[in-house]
This record gives structure tokens, sequence and C-alpha cells, in this order.
């Protein structure tokens, strides 16, 4: 069943929020890729962009707030080379993984005692994308040769992915009932 209630429209407090996470994103991907190798850069990286999407999704509470951070934070790291492509390949590559965590997230609707599993495995699922997109976008015959490199590259994108979320949820179930998340969220 799709969340009906999640289609609201946009207000330009949410998009401030959208572009401050997003540019978390560049300042902190562009210090990891200054400290760290190709590897680790990727895994810290990955896990910082879904921590703060997830993040995101829980404070912002309307569809296509993902897709949005995607997009706007692949757009401000346009050139920086921090999971495995730049440019218009980036791009295409987070508007994807953004859409696919929309229709996963909208047609779940998953809760168990407090705990939303719809973001949790939306998430994940966004992230174990970003590898299988950048294969088969990058070069498709590469991608089919190496197929068991690329799904053990899927599934560690997946399980950063959950940690990810997992962190994220776990914070934000510790801040949700403050002050200033209640304010935010009522005043719109």
């Amino acid at each position: 069943m799709i969340a009906i209630e999640s289609f609201r429209k946009f207000k330009i407090l949410d998009i401030a929020v959208i572009l401050a996470f997003a540019s978390l994103w560049l300042l902190l991907s562009w210090i990891i890729n200054k400290i760290f190798g190709p590897q680790p850069s990727y895994i810290l990286t990955l896990l910082v962009v879904t921590f703060l999407m997830s993040f995101t999704v829980h404070l912002v509470k309307k569809a296509g707030s993902a897709t949005l951070f995607y997009t706007i934070g692949a757009l401000l790291t346009f050139n920086i080379n921090d999971l495995g492509a730049i440019g218009m390949n980036k791009l295409v590559i987070f508007a994807i993984s953004g859409i696919l965590f929309e229709l996963i997230f909208l047609i779940l609707k998953l809760e168990l005692k407090n705990i939303q599993l719809d973001i949790i495995t939306s998430t994940s699922i966004s992230a174990a994308s970003v590898p299988i997109t950048t294969g088969f976008l990058l070069s498709f015959n590469v991608a089919l040769n190496m197929m068991v490199p690329l799904i053990n590259l899927i599934l560690l994108s997946f399980l950063v992915g959950l940690a990810g979320a997992v962190m994220s949820f776990m914070i934000w179930y510790n801040l949700k009932n403050t002050k200033m998340i209640l304010k935010f969220q009522y005043m719109q």
C-alpha cells in the first residue's frame, strides 16, 4: 500500500535542511577522500551518505526527500571521485538510487515497535544499487565479466547502507522528541 500521507509540498525550510545535509556530505566526502585510500574512502563515504540521507528522510518526512538529497549531493560532489564515478555518471547513479529508495519506501511502510523498517530497508537497498548502477553505467562488459567482485561490492554496500540507516535511526530515536525537532516538524 502506498503511503499517501508522504506526498506533501516541500517548504523552503525543507529544502534548506536537505541542502545543509548535502553540503555536509560534500565536506565530509572531501575530508575522507583526502585522508583515506580508495577502498576505505568508498566505505566511509557511503556510510556518511546513507546516514545523512536516512536522517534527512526521518527529519523531513516527505516523499522525494531522499531523491532530492541524492541529486543535490551528487551535484555538489560532482567532481569528487568518492564513490567510483564523477560528473553526469554520478548524477545518474544517485538519481536512480534515490528513485529506488522512494519506491521501496512508499510501498513498504513497515514499522515495528517504533523502528521504521521501511527507511532502513530502503536505505540498504538504495546503497546496494550504487555499485550495480556504477558497474553497468561505466562498463557493461566489465561488470558482466567481473560478476563475483561486483556481487561482493553490492553486499558490502548493502551492509554499509544498513549500518548507516541503523545509526541514523538510533540518533533519530533519541532526538525526535526534542524541542528543536518538534518545532521544525510542526511549524510547517
